[in-house]
């Protein structure tokens, strides 16, 4: 899921949302350093008004992703990059990075299904 993507394409929408196409403008994805999947849309909605769509894609057991998406109309999309900014300073002036030594195990949550730990009871 790494690389850009430029097709405009359009597709209906979803079950809940109002009557029409939305046009996908563009797409950027990437893999996490551990199993997840993301990406990053701009879409144009039926009515034209353009929205950004944040998507995490997270594994399941038999090879599918559960989809778990955000997302933010652009009368929102200036505070978003300010409210952005700003984490983004806070973050580099507080120093907060992933702890040294911190690997991500792939088997992490396999071994604990097995052994019934908090990954069982997840379906």
């Amino acid at each position: 899921m790494t690389g850009t993507t430029n097709p405009t394409q359009t597709r209906p929408k979803g079950k809940g949302t109002s009557k029409g196409k939305t046009e996908v403008v563009k797409t950027w994805a990437f893999d996490s350093a551990g199993p997840r999947k993301y990406a990053v849309q701009i879409q144009r909605a039926a009515n034209g008004n353009p929205f950004l769509k944040f998507v995490e894609g997270v594994p399941q057991d038999d090879g599918t992703f559960r989809k778990f998406s955000l997302i933010v109309w652009s009368e929102d999309f200036d505070l978003l990059f300010e409210k952005l900014d700003e984490v983004r300073s806070y973050i580099q002036q507080h120093g907060i990075t992933t702890p040294k030594g911190h690997k991500y195990d792939p088997n992490k949550w396999k071994k604990r299904k097995r052994a019934g730990g908090p990954a069982a009871s997840r379906a």
